[in-house]
C-alpha cells in the first residue's frame, strides 16, 4: 500500500525497479497525509450556545450544507458517515451531540425509510434566540442607549435627532 514503486495490485510501476527506494515508511506517509487533510471548522458562536465542540461541529456542518445547497428551512439528508468523515466523530459522539442539539431545541431530527435515512433541520429561530441571549449575558455592563455627558437626560441618539431637526 505504501510502496511507491508498486501499483494498487502490487505490480512494479513502469520506469521503477526493485533497487529504487520504496518511499516513506508507512507511519511517516500516514502522518503527512493526516496533516494535509481538510481541517475541521467549527463556528465559535455555535460552541458558545451548544457548550460542546461535537454538537457545535455538527451544527456548523448542517449550516454549511444549508448554505451550499441553498436549501434553508428544509429537511437535509446527512448520513452519519458524513459526520464521521468530515468531523472525525464516532457514532457515540454523534449520538451524544444529536441528543444535546435536540434537547436545546436547535435541530429537528428524524430517521425515515429502510435503510433509515437521517434527516436534519436547523431550527434557526431557537439558534438566533440563544445567540441573542448569550450576547445579552456578555454585555450587561454596557450602558445602552449611550448617555450624553452634557445632557444626562438625553441619549446621543436623541441629541443627533434634535440637531437634524433644527
Amino acid at each position: 500500500m505504501y510502496d511507491m514503486r508498486l501499483d494498487p495490485q502490487g505490480n512494479l510501476l513502469p520506469g521503477k525497479s526493485w533497487d529504487d527506494s520504496p518511499g516513506l515508511p508507512p507511519a511517516e506517509a500516514d502522518m503527512l497525509l493526516s496533516m494535509l487533510d481538510v481541517p475541521i471548522t467549527i463556528d465559535r458562536c455555535f460552541v458558545e450556545i451548544c457548550g460542546d465542540l461535537a454538537a457545535a461541529g455538527m451544527l456548523t456542518e448542517l449550516s454549511t450544507l444549508e448554505s451550499e445547497t441553498g436549501r434553508q428551512q428544509v429537511w437535509l439528508q446527512v448520513a452519519s458517515d458524513e459526520f464521521e468523515r468530515k468531523l472525525a466523530l464516532t457514532q457515540a459522539q454523534q449520538r451524544a451531540a444529536r441528543r444535546l442539539l435536540r434537547s436545546k431545541g436547535l435541530v429537528a431530527y428524524r430517521r425515515r425509510g429502510t435503510p433509515p435515512l437521517e434527516e436534519w433541520r436547523i431550527l434557526w429561530r431557537a439558534v438566533l434566540a440563544l445567540l441573542q441571549q448569550k450576547a445579552e449575558e456578555r454585555t450587561p455592563h454596557i450602558v445602552w442607549p449611550p448617555v450624553c455627558a452634557a445632557h444626562p437626560d438625553r441619549t446621543d441618539h436623541t441629541e443627533q435627532l434634535m440637531e437634524v431637526e433644527s
